[in-house]
């Protein structure tokens, strides 16, 4: 009877264990290519046997507990872990509707709420109390066939999505030409230079004469359709506005970046570059990093190794351990800005450093967006692109110092790209205006140099934003007439 009794426990812990498994391979499907392998299999294998020493390690704190019990209080603590980012989420919303505290300790309220739960929980199995037991075989067996039923029915489902999925913007090819690989930068809160150079009193004319001499062009008084990152990133994989005229977001474009971005294959971006035969690579940034969202989509994937660290970052985004890892790191002084966020925001960077070991001319061509976190706060670099921390997002020479360093950054860049892949579009835009604009317009004017291929008819006089900009390089490489965005 104990037996039995021992064997059940043992079959809901395994359950209970395998589901965080279970839903990282649900919610990541299209990525199973990525996701199946030797690093997917070892970190099972781990933490099963790290969940095991914690098992022993309760044994030897309350004597009267046996394994069987203590492995199903630590895999419960476990699951409970991979419930945070989605409690959290909800707390999230709950703060903005009533505005009761800052939504900046919704995190915290969510990891207070699991280890409460978790140790009633605890308590409850400790005293072996039977309703709970029968709970939690209905509840988490029902859990795990219902994931194992969605799985299932996953890939159906997806073809049938594809299948019905219709454009809303549609660049048909008509010229069937070679493509080239296109470079798309983020220059994240990049002043337009006239801007720049009347606030600190400098002139950039060097710059302007140096690109414009390898066929670039820069576009003064641009204005983008929106002043903020969210909004005008989301915009660009729409290739179109995202609200209504009675500023409500449109209802197929609720999803934001860079929540889009996991949704492989649904923004009108991304469907018009899969039509045209075009790969994606993204180079993100600490507030989007691409292994939290779409591992199929990262410029550098650790491929059938025995540590992914992209894999492993997308797996445990749905627990706290990425913020308490950050959290221990500033109780013990750790320089995350030196040693980790002054590479990571490198977008250009770390795109050059990758080509530099890669072939450029790929067998399919390529789409890389490069989302480059400077010269927006934190400010952590020299003039010279060497590290210097600059405190608080309002810092004018911090901001400066940043700013000069992408005008040296671009210049390397383009340099690069000139000797190494010549016929490629390459297109420099900032999202929108510095941190200090005066208003709302002011924001949504940005920094924007473009090279575009030479068969391409520009209107000098066209608002090319980050939206119109896209429009206009599909229109030239299918053939098609470009139809563009007004800003009101």
């Amino acid at each position: 009877m104990q037996i039995e009794k021992n064997l059940k426990t043992l079959s809901l812990s395994l359950i209970i264990f395998a589901l965080p498994f279970v839903d990282f391979v649900k919610n990541n499907f299209d990525e199973l290519d990525i996701i199946i392998g030797k690093s997917f299999y070892f970190l099972i294998i781990i933490l099963g046997f790290i969940l095991i020493i914690f098992s022993y390690a309760i044994i030897f704190i309350f004597k009267k507990i046996d394994f069987y019990n203590a492995l199903l209080i630590i895999v419960l603590f476990f699951w409970f872990f991979f419930k945070h980012n989605l409690l959290n989420l909800q707390i999230k919303k709950f703060l903005e509707k009533f505005n009761i505290i800052s939504i900046e300790y919704s995190s915290e309220i969510s990891l207070i709420i699991l280890v409460i739960l978790s140790i009633w929980f605890s308590i409850l199995i400790y005293k072996k109390n039977l309703f709970l037991r029968r709970f939690l075989y209905i509840f988490f067996i029902l859990s795990f066939f219902t994931s194992i039923i969605q799985i299932s029915f996953f890939e159906k489902k997806n073809k049938v999505d594809h299948e019905v999925k219709k454009n809303d913007i549609n660049f048909p090819d008509k010229l069937k030409i070679k493509k080239q690989n296109i470079y798309f930068f983020i220059l994240d809160g990049m002043q337009p230079i006239k801007e720049f150079e009347k606030y600190y009193e400098l002139n950039l004319q060097n710059f302007l004469n140096n690109t414009e001499s390898k066929e670039y062009k820069y576009f003064h008084n641009t204005y983008n359709l929106y002043d903020n990152t969210t909004h005008g990133l989301s915009a660009i994989f729409y290739l179109n506005d995202i609200f209504t005229n009675d500023k409500k977001l449109k209802e197929k474009n609720k999803i934001l970046y860079p929540t889009l971005l996991r949704y492989n294959n649904k923004s009108d971006l991304i469907n018009n570059l899969n039509s045209l035969g075009y790969s994606f690579k993204w180079i993100g940034n600490f507030f989007a990093y691409c292994p939290k969202f779409n591992i199929k989509y990262c410029l550098n994937k650790n491929e059938n190794t025995l540590i992914d660290t992209y894999l492993y970052i997308n797996f445990f985004r749905q627990s706290p351990v990425i913020q308490i890892i950050i959290n221990f790191g500033y109780f013990f002084n750790f320089d995350f800005n030196r040693h980790f966020f002054f590479r990571l925001n490198d977008g250009m960077g770390r795109l050059v450093d990758y080509l530099k070991v890669n072939a450029i001319n790929e067998i399919k061509p390529t789409f890389y967006f490069i989302h480059h976190m400077s010269p927006h706060w934190p400010y952590i670099t020299n003039s010279d692109c060497s590290y210097k921390n600059f405190p608080g997002n309002k810092n004018f020479e911090g901001y400066k110092s940043a700013y000069l360093c992408n005008i040296k950054k671009i210049q390397e860049t383009i340099n690069f790209l000139d000797k190494y892949d010549p016929n490629s579009t390459i297109i420099f835009q900032s999202d929108h205006n510095w941190l200090m604009s005066k208003n709302k317009q002011e924001k949504k004017k940005i920094f924007n140099l473009i090279k575009l291929n030479k068969t391409c008819k520009i209107d000098e006089n066209l608002n090319l934003n980050n939206v119109n900009v896209l429009r206009l390089v599909f229109s030239c490489m299918t053939g098609n007439d470009p139809n563009y965005i007004t800003i009101y």
